[in-house]
C-alpha cells in the first residue's frame, strides 16, 4: 500500500457516511448498517485472502490452526454484530430494528432502491481493496496464514471494545446523533491511518 492509496481508502470511507448523515438525511442507525455490510465484505476478503495464501504454497514458519481461527472470527463477527444492535437498541429503545433494515434497503435516492447501489458499491470497494493492496503487490507470497488471521482477529476484538466503550458513554450521556457519528468517523479514520502506515512501514523495509 502507498500513503496516496492509503489517503483514498480514508476517503471513501468517509464519503458514504457523511454524504448520507448530513445530505441524504440518513438516522445514525442506517450509518450503522452501512459500516455492518463493510463488516461483512470485509470478512469476506480475509477468507479470499486466505485461500490465496494457501494456494500459492506459502510455507508457514509456524503450524496455524486456521480452522480455530476461523471459528472464532465467526463468533467475533456474530458478537459484534449483536453488541452493535444491542447498542442502538439502548439508545434508541423505541426503534423496531426489521423496520429500520427494511427502510434502509428501500430507501429510494434518485429513484432508485439504495439497497441495489449501496451492496454492489460496498462489494466493488472491499474487492477493489482486495486487489490493489493485495493481489497486485502480491503480498500472498510473504504473507502467513497465521499472520493474517491473527491480525484480523485483533481487529474484531478492537472493534467489540469500541463498539462497548461507545454504548456505556452515549447511553450514559445522551449524546446527540451527529456527535457520535463523528466520534465513529474520527476513530475509524485514525485506526485506518496508523494501521495503514504500519503496513507501508512492513512493506518497505
Amino acid at each position: 500500500m502507498q500513503e496516496r492509496q492509503l489517503y483514498i481508502q480514508i476517503f471513501s470511507n468517509l464519503l458514504i457516511p457523511v454524504l448520507g448523515f448530513w445530505l441524504w438525511g440518513w438516522s445514525l442507525y442506517f450509518i450503522v448498517l452501512f459500516y455492518i455490510l463493510d463488516i461483512l465484505s470485509s470478512e469476506v476478503v480475509v477468507y479470499l485472502k486466505s485461500k490465496k495464501i494457501r494456494e500459492a504454497g506459502k510455507k508457514e514458519t509456524v503450524k496455524s490452526p486456521v480452522n480455530t481461527y476461523k471459528i472464532i472470527s465467526g463468533l467475533f463477527l456474530v458478537a459484534t454484530i449483536a453488541f452493535i444492535q444491542l447498542g442502538i437498541m439502548l439508545i434508541h429503545p423505541e426503534i423496531r430494528l426489521q423496520d429500520e433494515i427494511r427502510s434502509f434497503l428501500t430507501y429510494k435516492e434518485m429513484g432508485i432502491q439504495q439497497g441495489f447501489l449501496l451492496i454492489p458499491l460496498v462489494v466493488l470497494m472491499a474487492f477493489s481493496s482486495y486487489k490493489i493492496e493485495f493481489l497486485v503487490p502480491k503480498v500472498y507470497l510473504r504473507e502467513e496464514q497465521r499472520s493474517l488471521w491473527k491480525f484480523h482477529l485483533k481487529e474484531r476484538f478492537l472493534l467489540i471494545t469500541f463498539c462497548a466503550i461507545l454504548t456505556f458513554i452515549a447511553t450514559g450521556f445522551q449524546f446527540q446523533e451527529w456527535v457520535i457519528l463523528t466520534v465513529i468517523l474520527a476513530v475509524t479514520s485514525g485506526y485506518t491511518y496508523l494501521q495503514g502506515k504500519e503496513r507501508i512501514r512492513q512493506f518497505t523495509a
